[in-house]
C-alpha cells in the first residue's frame, strides 16, 4: 500500500489515533475497555498516514512543549497492514523532519514493553526513564520514557 503522510491540526484526527491505539493496547493488556478520549493539548498536531484514496491508516498524535522547545508524542499507531513495511519509520523521520525545521531540540514520547520499545531504540530514543506496570496479560510490563535528540535549539 502506497501512503502519504499529512500533517494536520485536527482534534479528529488526533483522536482518531488514540482510539486505535487504545482498542490494540485492550488486545493486549486484558484491561476492560473504560470511557477514555484524547486529551487536547495546545499546539496539538497529528501525522497521519493515509492511502491513495485519502484514507487514513494511523499516524502519530503530538503537541508542542517549551523548556527546551521540543514535541511530545502522544498516541503512535500503525494499522497491521503497515506493520514491518517500513512506515513507522517513514511517519518517525517525517516528524523528526518536521520537528527541527520548528526548533525542537528534542522528540519525547513513552512506550509499554508490549507496544514496541526495540522500534524506538533502534530510530536513535534513549530509555530516560522506567516504571513497574503490570496489566493482566502482561505482568512483567514496564512503562517508558524515552527521549531523541535533536538538532540545537533555536
Amino acid at each position: 500500500m502506497n501512503i502519504t503522510l499529512k500533517l494536520v491540526r485536527d482534534y479528529g484526527a488526533v483522536s482518531a489515533i488514540h482510539d486505535a491505539l487504545y482498542g490494540y493496547n485492550l488486545t493486549k493488556t486484558g484491561e476492560l475497555r473504560g470511557d477514555y478520549h484524547a486529551k487536547h493539548f495546545p499546539e496539538q498536531f497529528a501525522l497521519v498516514a493515509v492511502d491513495e484514496a485519502g484514507n487514513p491508516h494511523g499516524g502519530i498524535a503530538c503537541h508542542w512543549e517549551n523548556e527546551p522547545r521540543h514535541i511530545f508524542g502522544d498516541y503512535f499507531y500503525l494499522d497491521d497492514a503497515l506493520r514491518g513495511t517500513g512506515a513507522g519509520r517513514r511517519v518517525m523521520e517525517e516528524l523528526f523532519r518536521y520537528a527541527e525545521e520548528n526548533g525542537a531540540c528534542e522528540v519525547r514520547l513513552t512506550t509499554n514493553t508490549f507496544q514496541a520499545p526495540g522500534f524506538y531504540l533502534k530510530l536513535g530514543f534513549v530509555i530516560t526513564g522506567e516504571t513497574k506496570a503490570p496489566v493482566p496479560l502482561c505482568p512483567e510490563n514496564v512503562h517508558y520514557t524515552l527521549v531523541r535528540k535533536l538538532g540545537p535549539c533555536r
